[in-house]
């Protein structure tokens, strides 16, 4: 019985879908172009032009002094200790700097000196070191609940 409910149903929309496809159509126009008195040159809009004309070179000016600075490169999400975030955005804001060009100005900065950059390498790998123990303990704590929880 239902399978002859469907069938009607199926029957019933594609009823619908021919009764749509066969709607009346618009006849198309026939318009006729009137003929227009000569056009005299407004002196309103000889002046916008004037002014589109300066804003045209202006935007171009400003396009070329834009290709002067470096490319600024899509954001990155950085996690951070949160104290240590704490301590940049303080930094930043009494500053008034953003999070991005301070880590550009520190990178500067240190990279030519080789003592600083191999200080700053040395601490960056222990804090990875660090980052890559917790994650392994999250990981574990995480399995560790899992497994109780299938258990009971």
């Amino acid at each position: 019985m239902s399978n002859l409910n469907e069938n009607i149903n199926n029957i019933n929309m594609l009823e619908e879908i021919r009764r749509r496809a066969t709607q009346p159509t618009v006849p198309s126009r026939q318009d006729v172009l009137v003929q227009s008195q000569p056009i005299t040159p407004d002196p309103q809009i000889a002046e916008n032009s004037t002014v589109v004309n300066n804003q045209g070179s202006e935007l171009k000016q400003l396009a070329e002094k834009l290709a002067s600075f470096p490319e600024i490169s899509p954001r990155i999400p950085v996690r951070l200790e949160v104290p240590i975030k704490e301590e940049i955005d303080q930094l930043c804001a009494q500053e008034k700097i953003t999070i991005e060009t301070l880590l550009e100005a520190f990178y500067i900065t240190c990279k030519d000196k080789d003592p600083v950059i191999k200080q700053v390498l040395k601490e960056a790998k222990k804090r990875l070191r660090n980052r890559k123990e917790a994650g392994n303990i999250r990981s574990s704590i995480t399995r560790l609940a899992n497994l109780t929880k299938r258990q009971k």
